[in-house]
C-alpha cells in the first residue's frame, strides 16, 4: 500500500488547457474543487496508514529482501509545472522479518498432511452408504463358532487319522526307494515319517541321506503298531559344520554331542568340527554362530540356541511377556511329555537360556544402532546410543528444517519438546543374598541412566523438607517412606515424551526409597542430555512443588547436565488428569490446559507406557541388577519401536479429531467472543499474555475474589486441628485422615466426571472420548485400591459393612463400574452402623468431613453462581443478535455446554449437602438449603413459572384445539432462587468476573486445539525428516569400516543399505497416507465404527 502526501491532480485537467482562453475561470474552478477532494481522500488514506503504524512490507532494500523489509513513507508530489509526477521514501528504517515455518527451506514446508479443505463433520457423517453402510454380515464371520461345532466329530477323526498310516496303510512303502515295511525280527525293514518334510514314508537309508544338511528335523519310526519317537542323532547322524552338512575335505576327526535347542523341541545331536582351508580363519565358536546357533558358552560350548529361536523368544517376552522358565517348561513338555514324571530325564537348560537370550537381546540393540558399523567399536558407544528415539519429537539435526530458530516466536512452539515424568512403584526389585556382581551389559546406552554416577549422586542426599498438603494422592508425602523393607529398589521413575510415550534415552532410574527429588532430578536431567532446542515444557503429577526450587537443585548435579535456563522458555504442568487430585487454585495455576503451546497434550502418556511394562514386574522382581535392568531396557526398546512405526495411524488419527473439535472450538469462541466489547476483550487478552509471562500475576482463569473460604483454605484448617488433636504426632501409616477424606471427595468428583462423559458426544470425538473414559476407568480403579486401604485405618467398622454390601450383590451380575462404586465414607455408614457412636471410624472423623463437605457445598455454590451470571450472559446476547439457522445451533451448542457445568456443580453441591446432613441433620446448617431446580436459574431464564397456569386458565372455556395467547405474561410473578439470598451471593462487580474467565477459559480451549492441529502437522513432518536422516545415516554407514575381512564388510553393507531402503519405504508409505483429505479419513474411521466396535478411533 502506497502512503500519498497529495494525490496529482495534473493527470485531471482537460486536454489543451490553455490559461488565457475562453472558460478560464471556470477551468480554475474546477481544478481547485478537485485538488481539494483529491485532498481529502488523502488525508483519509494518512489516517487509515497511521492506524497501520505506516508500515511498508512490500518496499525491500539492498538488503537481500529476505531478512530485512524497508519501513517507511512513500510521498507523491506533483512537479513545479504540474505535469509530471514525483515520489519520494521518507522516514526510513530497517526491521528484521519474521519468518513463518512455511517460508523455511525445507521441502515439505508448503506440505499440508491431511487437508481439511471444506471439511465438514456432517458431512462426514452423511458419506454415501457404500462407504458408510454396514457391511453384509455373513454367518462365517459373524459366528464361525457355530459353523464348526457340527464338524466337530470329523475335526477329531482326522486327528486321531494321523496317528496311524494314512493312506499308506494298505501297502507302506518308502516314498523315495519303494521299499515295503516289514517288521520281521530276521528282516526287519523300519519306516519313519518327518513332520517337517511332509507326511510321507521313509526307509532309514532314505532319511539319513535327505537329512544330511537338516539335521534338526523331528522324527518317528513305525513299529508295526503306532508311531515312537526317534532321532536322528540315534539313527547315526553327524552332522558338519562349516559346509552346511555337506562333505568336508578336511573334518575334525573327533566327533562332538551337542544340545541344540530349535523351538518347540530340544535336539541331541553329533556334529564335527572344520579343519579345511575353508573354516581356516574360524574357530569352534565362529562355526557354530556361522551355523545360525548361538553358544551358550564360550569355551567348549555343549549347547546352543538357534537364531530362529532366540529371536522367537524375544518376541514371545516383549510383546506376552513370556519369561524364561516358562519357555523353557514348554520346549521341554513339547520334546517329552513324560520327563515331568520323572520317567524319562531332560537336562535343565534354563540358565543357559537365560543367559544367551539376555545377549541376543542385547545384540540385536547394538546392531540396530550401527554399533557394529563404527570402526571406534562397541566399547565407544556412548550414553543413550542405542535407544530407540522418538521420530516426532523435536531433534536438531534429524528433523527440524534449516532456520526454525529465525520462525515467529509465535511459532517457535512448533519445535516445543514436552515431556512427561512420574514414578512406578510397581518394577521394584527385593534384596538378594550373595547375588553375584552382573551389571547391565550396556550400563547407560539405552535407556537407563548411567548406574555410576548416580549411585555417585545419592551418596550425597539429604532428605528434604518439602511436604505439600496439595493434593491427597501425592507421592510426595510418603516419598521417603514408602514400604521399602527388604527392598532393593522401590520402584523407578521415568521420563517420556508426552505426545508419542516414547522412553527418553537414560530417561529411566531406580528408585531406592520412594520418589525423592534427588532420583527425579537426575532421572529428568539426564534424560534432556545435549537439549538444543529453544522451548521445553515438563508435566508431572507433583510438579506444582517440584518446581519449586528446581534451579537451585539443579546447580549441585555435574555442570554437563545443566539446563541453559536464561535461553530457554521453561514450563511446568500437571497432567490433565491427575490435576483433579490437587486443590483448586494449583490446578488452574498449573494445568497444562492453560500452557501455551502444548495444544491438547494431556500430560498422561507416561501413565500408559507404566501400563506397558508393568507385566514385566512379575518375572523382574528378584532377577539380579543386571538382568532386571536389561529385560525392561528389552521391553522398552520394543515399546518405542511400535510406538514409531505406528504414527502413521496414531497422527492421522488425532490430526482428523483435532480439526474436528478445532472447528467446533472456534466457533464456538466466536460466538462468546461477539458478546464483549472490544476494549474489554483487549484487556483480558493482556491479562492472559501477562499471566503466560510471569504466572505470579493475577490467574485469569480464575475469580479474583470469593466471599466463601476456598476447600483448599477449609483443608488446611482440618488438618491443623487433626494435629492439634493428636498432640503433634505423625499421621498413621504416613497419611493424614484429612488426606484420607479428601481423597474420597476427589474419587466422588472423578465418579461424577465419568458419569458426565457417558451422555455421549458428537460422532468424530465419541471414540476419542471412550478411549479417555476407559483411561479414567483405570486411574479410578487405582485411586479406590488405595483408597480401601486407608478405610481399614481410618474407619475399622467399614470392612464389615463392604462384606455385607458385596454379598447382597447378585453374584451372576457383573462388578460394577469404577464411577458405580460405593465408597461408605463416615456420612454413608451413620446409616449402616445405627447403633456405633463412632459409626466404624476413628474419632474426630466425622466432624472432619463435615466441615469439608460445608466448604463443598459453599464453595459449588459460587461456582455454580458464576456459571449462571456467564449463562445469562450469552442467553442475553444470543436473543438481540444471533439469527439464522447455524448460528443459532452453535449458540444453542455453547449455551448448553455452559448448562452441562452450571448442572455439574448443582449435583456436586446436592451430593455435598445429603452427605452432610446424614452427618449433622437438616437444622445444623440452614444456609446450605435443598436445590432444587427451579433453583438454579436467574432472572430471565426459561424456565417453569406462573405463565403455565395463566396459560391453562386461559384455556378454560375455550374451543377445542384452541391455542393460548402469544402474549401470556412469562415471567412477572417468579421468586428469586435462594442461591442469590445466600451467603457469599454475587453482584454485578463479580459478574463481570464470572464472564470474564468463561471468556478466557473459552479463549484458552480455541487456542490449545488450533495449537493441536498445527503440532500434529508439524509432528508428521518430522517423522518424514527423521526417517530422510536415518536413511541417509545408513547410507553413510557403508564402507565406513575396513578393518574386517570381505565376508563381514558384505554383511555390514547389506545391513545397512537394508536399513536404509527400509525407512525410505516407510516414509513413502507414511506419506502417501497423510495425504488423503480429511473428509476421506473420517468417512473411513466411521466406516471403521460401525464395522467393528474394536476399532473405534483408539489414539492408542
Amino acid at each position: 500500500m502506497e502512503q500519498v502526501s497529495l494525490c496529482t491532480w495534473a493527470t485531471l485537467m482537460p486536454p489543451k488547457f490553455n490559461p488565457t482562453s475562453k472558460g478560464r475561470v471556470f477551468s480554475i474552478l474546477r481544478l481547485f474543487v478537485l485538488s481539494l477532494l483529491l485532498f481529502s481522500l488523502d488525508m483519509l488514506r494518512r489516517a487509515a496508514l497511521r492506524d497501520r503504524n505506516q508500515n511498508l512490507p512490500d518496499v525491500d532494500d539492498d538488503y537481500g529482501g529476505a531478512e530485512f523489509t524497508v519501513i517507511g513513507d512513500r510521498g507523491i508530489y506533483l512537479s513545479s509545472d504540474g505535469h509530471r509526477r514525483e515520489e519520494e521514501l521518507l522516514n526510513i528504517s530497517h526491521k528484521k522479518r519474521r519468518l513463518e515455518p512455511s517460508s523455511l527451506d525445507d521441502q515439505l514446508a508448503l506440505w499440508i498432511p491431511v487437508p481439511d479443505d471444506n471439511f465438514d463433520e456432517e458431512q462426514a457423517q452423511a458419506a454415501p452408504p457404500t462407504i458408510l453402510g454396514k457391511r453384509k454380515q455373513y454367518v462365517s464371520t459373524r459366528d464361525p463358532m457355530s459353523l464348526w461345532r457340527p464338524l466337530k466329530g470329523d475335526f477329531l477323526a482326522e486327528l486321531l487319522r494321523h496317528d496311524g498310516l494314512g493312506d499308506d496303510t494298505v501297502d507302506p512303502r518308502c516314498a523315495h526307494c519303494s521299499a515295503q515295511f516289514s517288521a520281521q525280527p530276521s528282516d526287519p525293514l523300519p519306516l519313519f515319517k518327518c513332520y517337517e518334510c511332509g507326511q510321507y514314508l521313509q526307509c532309514r537309508e532314505c532319511c539319513l541321506l535327505n537329512h544330511k544338511r537338516t539335521p534338526l528335523h523331528v522324527i518317528q519310526e513305525w513299529n508295526g503298531d503306532f508311531w515312537v519317537p526317534r532321532t536322528l542323532n540315534g539313527m547315526g547322524l553327524v552332522y558338519q559344520l562349516g559346509h552346511g552338512g555337506f562333505s568336508c575335505p578336511a573334518p575334525d576327526p573327533m566327533v562332538r554331542n551337542l544340545t541344540v535347542i530349535e523351538e518347540p523341541i530340544i535336539h541331541e545331536i553329533k556334529i564335527k568340527y572344520c579343519k579345511c582351508s575353508k573354516s581356516d580363519n574360524a574357530d569352534n565358536l565362529e562355526q557354530l554362530l556361522r551355523n545360525g546357533w548361538y553358544p551358550a558358552t564360550v569355551i567348549d560350548p555343549g549347547t546352543c540356541v538357534t537364531f530362529r529361536t532366540l529371536e522367537t523368544y524375544r518376541l514371545y517376552n516383549v510383546i506376552g511377556n513370556l519369561n524364561v522358565r516358562d519357555f523353557v517348561t514348554s520346549v521341554e513338555r513339547a520334546t517329552d511329555p513324560s520327563a515331568s514324571s520323572g520317567m524319562t530325564w531332560l537336562p535343565d537348560r534354563y540358565k543357559q537360556v537365560g543367559r544367551v537370550s539376555r545377549q541376543w537381546s542385547f545384540l540385536l540393540r547394538l546392531k540396530r544402532a550401527g554399533r557394529g558399523h563404527d570402526p571406534g567399536g562397541v566399547q565407544n558407544t556412548a550414553r543413550g546410543e542405542c535407544a530407540v528415539n522418538c521420530w516426532a519429537c523435536p531433534q536438531d539435526g534429524r528433523n527440524l528444517p534449516d532456520g526454525w530458530r529465525e520462525v515467529d516466536p509465535k511459532y517457535q512452539f512448533l519445535y516445543m519438546l514436552i515431556l512427561a515424568v512420574d514414578a512406578n512403584f510397581r518394577l521394584r526389585n527385593r534384596i538378594r543374598i550373595n547375588e553375584l556382581d552382573d551389571p547391565s551389559l550396556g550400563p547407560g546406552w539405552g535407556y537407563w541412566v548411567e548406574p555410576e554416577s548416580y549411585r555417585e549422586h545419592l551418596k550425597n542426599y539429604v532428605n528434604e523438607t518439602e511436604i505439600s498438603t496439595c493434593i491427597a494422592f501425592a507421592a510426595l508425602l510418603q516419598k521417603d517412606t514408602r514400604m521399602t523393607t527388604g527392598l532393593r529398589v522401590s520402584g523407578v521413575g521415568g521420563c517420556v515424551c508426552a505426545r508419542h510415550e516414547c522412553m527418553r534415552p537414560n530417561g529411566i532410574g531406580d528408585l531406592q526409597k520412594g520418589e525423592r527429588y534427588a532420583n527425579m532430578d537426575w532421572i529428568v536431567l539426564a534424560a534432556l542430555a545435549g537439549f538444543s532446542l529453544l522451548w521445553l515444557t515438563i508435566s508431572y503429577d507433583i510438579g506444582c512443588q517440584w518446581k519449586l526450587k528446581f534451579p537451585e537443585r539443579m546447580k549441585q548435579l555435574p555442570e554437563e547436565m545443566h539446563l541453559p535456563l536464561k535461553d530457554i522458555n521453561l514450563q511446568f504442568g500437571l497432567p490433565v488428569w491427575h490435576a483433579a487430585s490437587h486443590n483448586e487454585d494449583c490446578q488452574n495455576q498449573n494445568s497444562l490446559s492453560y500452557r501455551p503451546g502444548v495444544g491438547r497434550s494431556d500430560g498422561e502418556g507416561v501413565e500408559r507406557t507404566w501400563s506397558g511394562l508393568n507385566p514385566a514386574a512379575f518375572s523382574t522382581k528378584d532377577a539380579g541388577t543386571g538382568v532386571r535392568a536389561d529385560a525392561i531396557e528389552a521391553k522398552i526398546d520394543n515399546h518405542n519401536f511400535l510406538k514409531n512405526i505406528g504414527q502413521g495411524d496414531s497422527l492421522q488419527r488425532r490430526l482428523v479429531i483435532a480439526i474436528a473439535e478445532r472447528d467446533r472450538q472456534v466457533a464456538a469462541f466466536k460466538d462468546v467472543n461477539k458478546t464483549i466489547e472490544k476494549e474489554v476483550k483487549s484487556e483480558w487478552r493482556k491479562a492472559i499474555k501477562d499471566w503466560e509471562q510471569d504466572p505470579t500475576k493475577p490467574n485469569p482463569f480464575t475469580l479474583s475474589r470469593r466471599d466463601c473460604p476456598t476447600e483448599t483454605q477449609v483443608r488446611l484448617e482440618v488438618r491443623k486441628d487433626e494435629e492439634n488433636l493428636g498432640g503433634g504426632t505423625a499421621p498413621l501409616h504416613g497419611r493424614s485422615a484429612t488426606a484420607f477424606l479428601v481423597a474420597g471427595i476427589q474419587i466422588e468428583d472423578s465418579q461424577r466426571r465419568i458419569l458426565v462423559q457417558l451422555r455421549g458426544g458428537p460422532a468424530l470425538i465419541s471414540a476419542d472420548r471412550e478411549n479417555k473414559i476407559q483411561e479414567w476407568r483405570h486411574s479410578l480403579l487405582v485411586k479406590l485400591s488405595k483408597f480401601r486401604n486407608l478405610q481399614k485405618i481410618y474407619m475399622p467398622g467399614a470392612t464389615a459393612v463392604l462384606e455385607h454390601h458385596e454379598a447382597r450383590r447378585d453374584p451372576d451380575a457383573p462388578p460394577p463400574r469404577a464411577e458405580a462404586v460405593k465408597l461408605f465414607m463416615p456420612s454413608e455408614m451413620i446409616a449402616a452402623t445405627p447403633l456405633d457412636p463412632l459409626h466404624g471410624c476413628v474419632a474426630g472423623l466425622v466432624e472432619m468431613e463435615a466441615k469439608l463437605r460445608v466448604a463443598q457445598c459453599e464453595n459449588s455454590l459460587a461456582l455454580l453462581r458464576s456459571r449462571l451470571h456467564a449463562k445469562r450472559h450469552l442467553i442475553s446476547f444470543r436473543n438481540a443478535n444471533v439469527i439464522g439457522q447455524n448460528t443459532s445451533t452453535r449458540a444453542r451448542t455453547l449455551i448448553g455446554e455452559i448448562g452441562d457445568r452450571v448442572e455439574s456443580y448443582a449435583n456436586r453441591y446436592r451430593q455435598g449437602r445429603t452427605a452432610l446432613i446424614a452427618l449433622k441433620g437438616a437444622d445444623a446448617y440452614p444456609h446450605l438449603r435443598e436445590l432444587k431446580p427451579d433453583d438454579v436459574q436467574l432472572d430471565g431464564d426459561d424456565g417453569e413459572s406462573d405463565s403455565a397456569a395463566r396459560k391453562k386458565l386461559a384455556m378454560i372455556g375455550s374451543g377445542r384445539g384452541a391455542r393460548a395467547p402469544r402474549n401470556a405474561p412469562g415471567t412477572s410473578r417468579r421468586v428469586m432462587s435462594w442461591i442469590w439470598t445466600a451467603p457469599g451471593a454475587l453482584n454485578e462487580e463479580t459478574m463481570h468476573e464470572s464472564i470474564r474467565v468463561e471468556w478466557s477459559k473459552s479463549f484458552a480451549r480455541k487456542t490449545r486445539w488450533c495449537e493441536e492441529v498445527m503440532l500434529l502437522r508439524e509432528e508428521m513432518r518430522r517423522v518424514l525428516r527423521y526417517l530422510a536422516w536415518q536413511a541417509q545415516w545408513w547410507r553413510g554407514r557403508v564402507g565406513l569400516r575396513d578393518d574386517l575381512m570381505l565376508e563381514g564388510m558384505s554383511g555390514l553393507r547389506a545391513y545397512a543399505l537394508k536399513q536404509a531402503a527400509w525407512h525410505e519405504r516407510l516414509a513413502e508409505f507414511f506419506r502417501a497416507k497423510w495425504n488423503v483429505p480429511a473428509v476421506t479419513v473420517a468417512q473411513q474411521l466411521l466406516a471403521e465404527d460401525v464395522s467393528g466396535p474394536d476399532q473405534l478411533f483408539s489414539l492408542e
